[in-house]
């Protein structure tokens, strides 16, 4: 059963208020899950699917099976609606890939329906960018290609962290309900996996941002 103040508030305004409730709480998080999105969608039909399309999708299902959460709030009601459009990004692809739906599930990281080689790639320039600086241009090649070696190697879970962290800008605590993994395992994960990236940056580029 969920605990906290925010999810017993959160789950108290869905019981009382409903309809009104869960179309605030969606606006709420809608942010959230355009990140979500943003990271996953499979660039082949980036094209071809608008991002609010999903939402709004996810939206109806979210008020579709809102009773079925109230009787049983196993976790907290954002960690739900990422769920949902988890699963509605899911079905996306499969809709529109069809005969290529097993390239994607190869390429899915932790989660089905995910697009990891979009996902990787915006992780990769965004520590490339932190753990380098301005003037290190000379370098930053180097650096995105010991990255990206790093992050082949990594476990899915390590390397899905990294994305749940950086790229859906999640707290650590959001990681390990979504995760179902502990607040410390979460957070441990998170540090050995970033500490790895770290290691496999070039020498000169971590003694140029050093000096």
């Amino acid at each position: 059963m969920i605990t906290g103040i925010d999810c017993a508030d959160e789950l108290f305004r869905l019981r009382t208020g409903r309809d009104q409730a869960v179309a605030e709480l969606f606006s709420h998080y809608r942010s959230k899950l355009q990140r979500m999105i943003a990271f996953r969608l499979d660039r082949r039909i980036v094209g071809k699917v608008d991002a609010d399309d999903i939402l709004q999708d996810a939206f109806l299902e979210t008020v579709r099976r809102i009773d079925d959460y109230l009787a049983q709030p196993s976790v907290p009601f954002f960690v739900w609606l990422r769920q949902i459009t988890q699963q509605i990004l899911t079905d996306t692809h499969r809709r529109y890939l069809n005969a290529q739906i097993r390239d994607v599930h190869r390429e899915v990281a932790l989660e089905s329906g995910g697009q990891p080689e979009s996902s990787s790639s915006g992780l990769i320039a965004q520590l490339a960018d932190s753990l380098t600086s301005p003037s290190q241009c000379a370098v930053r090649a180097e650096a995105v290609a010991e990255l990206r070696n790093a992050l082949d190697q990594m476990a899915e879970i390590d390397r899905e962290v990294l994305v749940l962290r950086h790229l859906e800008e999640l707290s650590n605590h959001e990681v390990a309900q979504i995760l179902g993994i502990d607040k410390f395992a979460a957070s441990k994960r998170y540090l050995r996996a970033l500490e790895r990236l770290r290691q496999a940056m070039p020498p000169a580029a971590e003694n140029t941002h050093d000096a």
